[in-house]
């Protein structure tokens, strides 16, 4: 008894023979079998359970092969129509985007720049940030590297007004960077200095006279008079006079000024 229930435990669900003692054959599917009984699952769908002491062997049918799959559908074509016929090798991946060139935008190099916003001298302080756009693209090798309309930004460096001391207002600026396609470029300048009336008349002669110091190159945008824009006195101060006829110093939106790179700066050209 304890030989048949091994056997029939060690056997998935194919057995369909169990031989009794008596000689009759209980046909059907192998269920299981414990130690008082085998079961099977008869045709008609009853299971029979026959008490392992009249159970003398069980014997199992042999596997049917699983069916095969089913072959994949071709396609439905039109009588008489030819099966589509590749023209050509598959096409090569796209190329990645070619990397952006760098190009080199030399010390020296100057900047025109039209203020986006008015500069009140009494209003403002020393690291104070004004807006900007650069107004002259810049080219280098007959292409444009900076982009006119690109923002500029601006930082007073040293502003002085004539109510606090002697002499007439004055305000220092540099350029500390453009912005443009994305990406903010950090640059050097000379300062460039704009004063009120007090001194602007002296100081406008003494800038067109001097040698060395650069000519006066323009001045507000539009023609009406106010600051006019001086080159850059060396690699470390630029010049600007005011002749406004206020008493306090303002800089119009659009006052154009002009700024020299006093460093190289890269450039990522094309994006």
């Amino acid at each position: 008894m304890a030989a048949i229930i091994v056997v029939a435990g060690g056997v998935s669900l194919s057995a369909d023979r169990v031989r009794l003692r008596s000689g009759k054959v209980v046909e059907g599917m192998f269920l299981g079998a414990d130690s008082k009984a085998v079961r099977v699952l008869l045709d008609d769908g009853q299971v029979s359970e026959v008490p392992i002491e009249h159970a003398v062997a069980v014997e199992f049918s042999a596997r049917k092969p699983a069916p095969a799959p089913a072959p994949a559908p071709k396609p439905a074509t039109t009588a008489g129509a030819k099966p589509a016929v590749s023209s050509g090798p598959a096409p090569a991946p796209a190329r990645a985007a070619a990397a952006p060139k760098i190009v080199t935008v030399p010390s020296g190099t100057a900047l025109n720049v039209r203020l986006a916003q008015e500069i009140n001298v009494d209003a403002s302080q020393a690291g104070q940030v004004f807006k900007a756009v650069v107004d002259d693209p810049v080219m280098i090798g007959g292409s444009i590297v900076i982009p006119r309309g690109a923002l500029a930004m601006l930082q007073a460096v040293k502003v002085e007004q004539s109510g606090k001391m002697k002499g007439s207002d004055k305000i220092s600026l540099k350029l500390n960077g453009v912005k443009f396609g994305g990406m903010v470029y950090e640059v050097t300048t000379a300062y460039v200095e704009t004063k009120g009336k007090g001194e602007g008349k002296k100081t406008g002669r003494k800038v067109a006279g001097g040698a060395g110091l650069g000519a006066i190159v323009g001045g507000i945008a539009g023609g009406g008079t106010g600051a006019a824009i001086g080159t850059a006195v060396g690699a470390v101060t630029g010049a600007a006079v005011s002749a406004g006829g206020e008493e306090h110093l303002t800089m119009p939106a659009e006052t154009r000024l002009q700024f020299q790179l006093t460093a190289a700066v890269d450039i990522k050209s094309g994006v």
